[in-house]
């Protein structure tokens, strides 16, 4: 008997206003600015955007920073399925930002090598 084992695509890590037609499952982080209880929903700011998360997992509080992971709802606003809801309140988000920036700026030209290498 074969097993056939499917694999989720991972989650990217995106802004919000970054969000595009072909994500399927994002990452993202920014603070809470509002929740609805009895939707299971808050809205998230990440500075670029606002986005609506559904959450079946404990909701966060307005003010609260999160990491969520989900999956990208196509809808007429971005709407993501969170998988995820991680409290980020700790985390410093300028050394994150750095980080981020060094990864769009290095890994192309280490790409671009590893390329170069394998010829």
């Amino acid at each position: 008997m074969e097993v056939t084992v499917r694999r989720r695509r991972p989650a990217v890590e995106k802004k919000i206003a970054e969000i595009n037609e072909n994500d399927t499952r994002v990452s993202l982080i920014g603070r809470v600015i509002k929740v609805d209880k009895l939707e299971y929903m808050f809205w998230l700011d990440d500075g670029t955007g606002v986005a609506v998360i559904e959450s079946e997992a404990e909701l966060p509080k307005v003010g609260q920073t999160v990491r969520v992971i989900g999956r990208v709802i196509r809808n007429e606003e971005i709407h993501i399925y969170a998988e995820v809801v991680q409290d980020f309140s700790d985390a410093d988000l300028e050394a994150l930002e750095e980080i981020r920036e060094l990864e769009r700026k290095a890994l192309p030209r280490l790409e671009n090598e590893l390329v170069w290498w394998s010829e």
